[in-house]
């Protein structure tokens, strides 16, 4: 038998905890490594460098590539690749502002104004505009290699979804009656594949970008 999910459990994203709730699909959440210090810190440089680039890309290429990432999960739930809160809210912006015309980082701190994103410095979406308008690298560098940023991205979200799903596991052979595992690992299974199905079209998807 398929055995429900049991207790909600949390995970580190970006020196918070979230919870899941019973049912979740823990790949939608991810999970991180042993070595999270590290980890956190590529991820946010990734995420600098992609959002960034995005802010000097042309119209098309920033388009194709937030419609990419902005897609919904196959049963319906939102994708969300970022590790950083902050940079997930200045994506949406980008992706906005790009289905209209070239996105700048005047355009971007408008949107987010209209949104009311700005209008208090919680969750340093100024400081972190501040950082993304004025890169350390060369904007028109990075816009080159833009899809393969992207493409990082996606490897390291569904990377985080296998430890999420081994966390899971983990706690259900801890906690869970033995007749109930086999099924616990059949619905796991299940949330793999459709995860891998997910990051193989949107990798795929990237890929063809880069080439042009």
């Amino acid at each position: 038998m398929t055995a429900a999910l049991s207790e909600p459990t949390t995970h580190l994203e970006a020196g918070t905890f979230r919870a899941e709730a019973p049912g979740d699909d823990p790949t939608g959440y991810g999970g991180l490594g042993d070595d999270v210090d590290t980890e956190l810190a590529v991820a946010a440089e990734l995420e600098e460098a992609l959002l960034s680039a995005l802010m000097w890309a042309p119209q098309e290429l920033a388009a194709a590539i937030t419609e990419i990432l902005s897609a919904p999960r196959d049963n319906g739930a939102d994708y969300a690749p970022f590790v950083r809160p902050v940079h997930a809210i200045v994506f949406d912006a980008i992706a906005a502002v790009a289905t209209k015309t070239q996105p700048s980082p005047i355009l971007v701190n408008a949107r987010l104004m209209e949104t009311g994103q700005l209008r208090s410095s919680a969750g340093g979406v100024r400081n972190t505009m501040l950082t993304l308008a004025a890169p350390t690298n060369a904007p028109m560098t990075i816009v080159d290699n833009i899809a393969y940023l992207a493409i990082k991205i996606v490897d390291a979200h569904y990377r985080r979804g296998y430890t999420a799903l081994l966390t899971r596991m983990t706690q259900h052979r801890d906690e869970s009656p033995i007749e109930d595992l086999a099924g616990h690992w059949a619905q796991l299974t299940g949330y793999q594949q459709r995860a891998e199905t997910d990051w193989t079209n949107r990798r795929e998807a990237l890929e063809a970008l880069g080439r042009r």
